[in-house]
């Protein structure tokens, strides 16, 4: 299926666009019962995944696997690292103009430098570019871990558009290196999708998540309850995940 659609299905059935598109309806049929529901149900849903309270539940789902401890990275039998591609920034002015990774991808990156310093192992960047015509995420991250960062890059593997995708074009290209078992960089609420993909395409890993949005344990205060734009986007990243997560496993 042709990205872009993909892109906007995705944007469709998650919030804010369902809830918008919901929304709307109910106001076209706001003289009916079920307009005046469909309203309702629209703005309370909207309400809810704005709240830090729920979006941290929808998170503790995902983020099941905790961080690498020291001394699991120092006895770590991996041989490689390899970091997920996370998105782009295109023509960022300030950078010459040029094009860039996003803030996503940019945390990823530095874990997985601090990572390779702290246990030695090479890094491998993954990731293609589904929508732009400019260098692959792969290459961009490459440039950004070796030039400001200052840690080499074994290889890049830079074909790929999705996360399936990415497991699927790391398995020859590990595999020509000899490189039986990896160090697997991405968000903590990335990685049960990733294990998915890279454990069912024979690739044997290690997890080492980043980025946590969860804080096990916290008492809620009121705060959590007042809504906001950062706990409306962990939601969509959360639903994201476990959108993605039913789509893979229809595919088999």
């Amino acid at each position: 299926m042709n990205q872009e659609i993909v892109w906007t299905l995705k944007n469709l059935l998650l919030p804010p666009g369902i809830l918008v598109l919901l929304g709307l309806i109910g106001l076209l049929m706001v003289r009916r019962l079920l307009g005046k529901l469909l309203l309702l149900c629209s703005v309370v849903a909207l309400y809810l995944v704005s709240t830090p309270f729920f979006s941290s539940q929808l998170m503790a789902g995902l983020e099941s696997l905790p961080a690498l401890t020291e001394a699991q990275i120092g006895s770590s039998d991996a041989q490689a690292i390899v970091v997920l591609g996370a998105g782009r920034r295109d023509a960022a002015a300030e950078f010459g103009p040029g094009d860039t990774v996003n803030t996503l991808h940019l945390e990823r990156l530095r874990y997985a430098a601090w990572l390779s310093r702290k246990s030695g192992l090479p890094l491998i960047t993954s990731g293609g570019k589904p929508l732009s015509r400019g260098l692959s995420e792969a290459a961009l991250a490459r440039d950004v871990l070796e030039k400001e960062f200052g840690v080499p890059v074994l290889t890049i593997e830079e074909g790929s558009r999705t996360t399936r995708e990415q497991a699927h074009a790391l398995k020859p290209l590990l595999e020509q290196r000899g490189i039986r078992k990896i160090l697997l960089v991405t968000h903590a609420w990335h990685m049960l999708r990733a294990l998915d993909v890279f454990e069912a395409a024979g690739i044997d890993v290690q997890p080492a998540p980043t980025g946590f949005a969860h804080t096990p344990g916290t008492q809620p205060s009121y705060h959590d309850w007042l809504p906001n734009a950062g706990a409306l986007l962990d939601s969509y990243y959360a639903l994201h995940e476990q959108l993605g997560r039913w789509w893979y496993r229809l595919l088999g």
